[in-house]
This record gives structure tokens, C-alpha cells and sequence, in this order.
């Protein structure tokens, strides 16, 4: 069961769609979606940081995230699908439609895809694997419960890190072929729920702050089965070549010693902001092993040459309705500012049973220690459990 990639329900649009309406019978609308919940807290809990009291964070919390999907389909008389997607978040959000394209997919020539959807680098990711899969894990888990973001870079690591995320951009997919699958995606800037403008620049001006612009994204991916062991490995890259105008950067620190925090004026040249990935995974007779590692150069919009550097493994093993899991990822965060990166190390134990097709119990003990590099009094550790589910529908 492949529960560690990244936009699964992206792939399976891009080539194993089914109940699709013939033309004739116009486009047929259908209805999904997930929820997601989870609890979890402290067992473990040190952290140093002049601005924050220990006793100003609580030791446990609830979360949850849910997305109803709306798709709307249709097989023309010459076989090409046509067809609309829409997320909705099920949450209040500032980013109420989460995604939104529209695809054209054929059995010969692959599919292309406009709107706002991730760039091809996420389209085919495989994380660091994690027995829960979309709940938990040392790589981009839905929910963590470490704070370390207030002391450092992030509260976890991530090794699909893109640039663009969901903004509006074209995607071509090929079909599958001796196991290789390509992607290329463009997108002219960090613009998302793109409209008509009515008045002012109807292309839009080239200056907008600090926006990542004319960003360009490919993938690969290779899946096959080689003496009873599948074999999944895959690259993917973006580059952004261009970062518009400047705007004021405020950081927690006074450098000209006058009691009031800096003001930096930030540079409009720390262009062609770059990221890469890749992924190995192996699963024979119920494990899987697998590994992932990320590398981003320019990636503080403020000062030039700030990196980071992700890289993790882990493995599963699962029977009947279980699977147990333990992953752990290592990042390293420069902001460009100083000679010394931050690091953060995440382990995380997964478990999860599935109580029905689509309906899972997950569960999670993880370890998270953070080390602010030349800052050293925002170090963080903590040890969390938590519990959660999965419903697909």
C-alpha cells in the first residue's frame, strides 16, 4: 500500500480515472473528498527562547483538515477525456479553493492541465516513507505537535519543498511508458485563483514584492518490478528566474546595537531561487525502504546564497490490516546571514490500521530536536504522542 506520496490523488487523474461519461451523456459530476483528525501532546518538552515562557504553550492539542473535491468528466467520441477539478477546504482558510484546473488526457499523448495545481516536481514526489502516510511521519506530515517552529526555521522538515506551490501554471504529464512517467509544468508567477483585470496592467506588472516569477519545473519518476522487488525511484527540479522588487524585512535582532530591531531593505537580485529532489524506494514481501533528500539554494527572499538541505529515510512493515513504521529526516537551514545552518532532526514511530477500504486509525510517537546554529539560546527537543484518523470519501 503506497502510503508516502505526495499528491497520490494527483496521479491517479493523470491516468487511472474511471467512470467517466461518454460524450453524449455530457459531463458527469462527481463528489469526494477526505477528513483528517488528530490529538497529541507532550510527553517531553525543553526548550530556550528569551521571548517565549514554557508555560505560555499548552502540552497537548486537536486538530483536523478536511477538502471536499468536486470533479466534473467526460470521454469525447475520439477518446479524449475532458474533464474540471475543485478542492474546497472544508475549514474556514484564506485559501478557501485549494485547487482548481482543468485536464485534457489521452491514452496516446498523456495529459495537460490548467489552473492552479502543484508544479511538476510535487506532482510526482515520494516522501521519506511512513506506515501513516498522510497523518504522520518525520517528512511533510499533515500533523506534528513539536513548537519548534517558534525557536527555528519550521515545525517539521520537508523534502518536496517547491516554489510555486498552487499558483496558475500548465502541466503536461506523459502516459507511463517502460515504467518512466514525465512531468513539465510553467508558471509566470506566484499569482493563484488568477482572474481578469478589468482596470490597471491586464498582464500584470513585473514588479509585484517579492514574488517568485517565470518558474519552470520538470520530474521524473520510474516505477518497476525487478525479481519480485518494486522498485521506485525519481527526480524532480524548479527554477524561478526571476524575483520581482524589494520590501522591508524585520528581524528579531538589532545588529547596529541601537535598541530597535533592523530594517533591511531586501535585495530584488537574489534571483533564480532553485530546488531539487529525489527519492529511491524498494517494497518486497511486506517492507519498504525508501529514502528522499531536497536541496533549495536562495531560499530567503532577503539575503543571497541562504539554502536548505533536507534529506531522511525510513521503512514499513505491514500485514493484514496493520502497518508499523520508523522514519527519520535531518535538516539544515542557512539563512544566508550567518556562517553556521540551523539543524533539525525529526524521528517519528508510525503505526496504522485500516478499519475499512478508506477508514484508518493512525497513530505516532515522535522525537524533535532543534539546534539554532549561531543563535544557540533558540535551541528546542520534545518527545509527542498522537492519534488520529483518516476517512476517505
Amino acid at each position: 500500500m503506497r502510503r508516502f506520496m505526495l499528491g497520490s490523488s494527483a496521479l491517479v487523474s493523470a491516468g487511472l480515472a474511471i467512470g467517466a461519461a461518454q460524450a453524449a451523456d455530457g459531463v458527469v459530476l462527481t463528489i469526494g473528498g477526505r477528513y483528517m483528525a488528530a490529538a497529541g501532546g507532550h510527553l517531553h518538552e525543553e526548550f530556550s527562547d528569551p521571548f517565549i515562557d514554557e508555560n505560555d504553550l499548552r502540552d497537548y492539542v486537536f486538530k483536523q483538515d478536511v477538502e471536499v473535491h468536486f470533479k466534473g468528466e467526460a470521454t469525447l467520441d475520439n477518446g479524449l477525456v475532458v474533464g474540471a477539478r475543485i478542492e474546497l477546504e472544508g475549514q474556514t482558510s484564506s485559501d478557501q479553493i485549494d485547487e482548481v484546473y482543468a485536464y485534457f488526457r489521452s491514452a496516446r499523448f498523456g495529459e495537460i492541465r490548467f489552473g492552479d495545481t502543484p508544479e511538476a516536481l510535487s506532482q510526482l514526489c515520494y516522501l521519506v516513507p511512513s506506515a501513516s502516510g498522510e497523518l504522520f511521519g518525520a517528512d511533510s506530515p499533515f500533523f506534528n505537535f513539536s513548537n519548534a517552529g517558534i525557536v527555528g526555521y519550521a515545525a517539521t522538515n520537508a523534502t518536496c519543498l517547491a516554489i510555486d506551490d498552487k499558483v496558475t501554471k500548465l502541466v503536461y504529464f506523459t502516459q507511463p511508458f517502460t515504467g518512466f512517467t514525465f512531468a513539465l509544468s510553467f508558471a509566470p508567477d506566484d499569482t493563484q485563483d488568477t482572474r481578469n483585470t478589468v482596470d490597471g496592467a491586464g498582464t500584470r506588472f513585473r514588479n509585484d514584492l517579492g514574488q517568485n516569477s517565470e518558474n519552470l519545473s520538470v520530474a521524473v519518476n520510474y516505477e518497476r518490478e525487478i525479481g519480485g522487488v518494486s522498485v521506485i525511484v525519481g527526480a524532480g527540479a524548479i527554477w524561478s528566474f526571476d524575483r520581482e522588487g524589494t520590501f522591508p524585512f524585520i528581524p528579531f535582532f538589532d545588529l547596529n546595537g541601537d535598541g530597535q530591531p533592523d530594517i533591511f531593505l531586501c535585495d530584488a537580485k537574489v534571483d533564480e531561487r532553485e530546488s531539487y529532489r529525489g527519492h529511491l524506494i524498494l517494497e518486497y514481501a511486506g517492507f519498504t525502504l525508501g529514502g528522499a533528500a531536497a536541496y533549495r539554494t536562495n531560499s530567503n527572499a532577503c539575503f543571497d546564497g541562504a539554502h536548505g538541505l533536507v534529506y531522511g529515510v525510513g521503512g514499513i512493515y505491514s500485514w493484514d490490516a496493520w502497518a508499523v513504521g520508523l522514519g527519520w529526516t535531518h535538516g539544515e537551514y542557512d539563512n544566508g546571514l550567518f556562517p553556521v545552518a540551523d539543524e533539525h532532526d525529526i524521528i517519528a514511530f508510525t503505526a496504522e490500521y485500516d478499519l475499512a477500504p478508506g477508514i484508518t486509525v493512525d497513530a505516532v510517537v515522535e522525537y524533535s530536536k532543534y539546534d539554532s546554529g549561531v543563535l544557540r539560546t533558540f535551541d528546542y527537543e520534545s518527545v509527542a504522542i498522537g492519534i488520529g484518523t483518516l476517512i476517505n470519501f
